[in-house]
């Protein structure tokens, strides 16, 4: 076999195992991660692992968290409101890991995947918190103004709760509430005795408003009646006569018939 050839498959084979055994002690940290290190022989290590590349040891395994916003979505979460309503609602926020917390994290949790803390332990703790929380408002506080207000004691429930393992929890927000068959046609019937009523008040205000018109209408009519009452004195009745008359005297339609011209009363 040629020689040359021969000594290239060295050179690459020696490349291949340089470079097999070159990648068991790299490894690789994500942007907006940073990775604890935990060796069989000296248990966690201090110094964690920024974003980019780091030679670790062989047997080393290197557990990644997000130090950066990350947004979690849960779906159907089941509480129960002040008046005994069976509800279940979407919950998301967002949540970053503490860097200076994230090996309190790894000795709570072990070596697995921050996915995995997520679906089991702060869902459990954000049903918690839910549960607590949604308690204080009534089923229909959750469909209108007073929602806010509970995301708000939802996610400050949460938040204190899961701080003191590093997680800082912010931008929570509740779904629209999904209530059970029952629950439902309780709602629509307060919905509609509330639509009934409503209707009720604002036809009693238009009552209201139109019999106001029309007593502003009535007094402006006698006051106005009044001061033309006041202005006829006997005065400018003969006044407007005279400016009417055409200085003609009347013709009598009898014997005894004539009109009287009105005549100034004696002093």
């Amino acid at each position: 076999m040629n020689k040359k050839l021969i000594g290239g498959i060295i050179v690459g084979a020696g490349l291949l195992i340089g470079g097999f055994t070159a990648s068991l002690f790299i490894e690789k940290i994500p942007n907006g991660y940073v990775g604890v290190v935990y060796s069989p022989n000296g248990g966690v290590k201090d110094t964690t692992l920024d974003q980019g590349w780091h030679l670790v040891g062989l047997f080393d395994k290197v557990t990644e968290y997000p130090v950066r916003m990350q947004t979690v979505n849960n779906e159907d979460i089941k509480v129960a409101t002040s008046d005994g309503k069976n509800i279940s609602m979407d919950i998301a926020y967002n949540y970053v890991v503490q860097p200076d917390k994230v090996v309190d994290v790894f000795n709570k949790f072990g070596a697995v995947d921050v996915e995995q803390i997520e679906n089991t332990y702060l869902k459990t703790r954000l049903w918690d918190a839910a549960r607590k929380s949604i308690s204080k408002y009534s089923v229909i506080d959750t469909y209108g103004q007073k929602s806010a207000d509970a995301a708000a004691e939802v996610q400050k429930e949460f938040a204190k709760d899961m701080k003191k393992y590093g997680f800082i929890i912010d931008d929570l927000t509740l779904g629209v509430p999904k209530p059970d068959k029952a629950t439902q046609e309780a709602i629509d019937a307060r919905v509609k005795s509330s639509q009934e009523l409503e209707r009720s008040q604002t036809e009693i205000k238009i009552a209201e408003a139109e019999a106001k018109k029309k007593k502003i209408e009535a007094q402006g009519i006698a006051e106005y009646n009044e001061i033309i009452k006041k202005s006829m004195s006997d005065e400018m009745i003969k006044y407007q006569w005279i400016q009417k008359w055409d200085g003609k005297m009347p013709k009598a339609t009898g014997s005894n018939s004539m009109i009287q011209l009105p005549m100034d009363e004696k002093k």
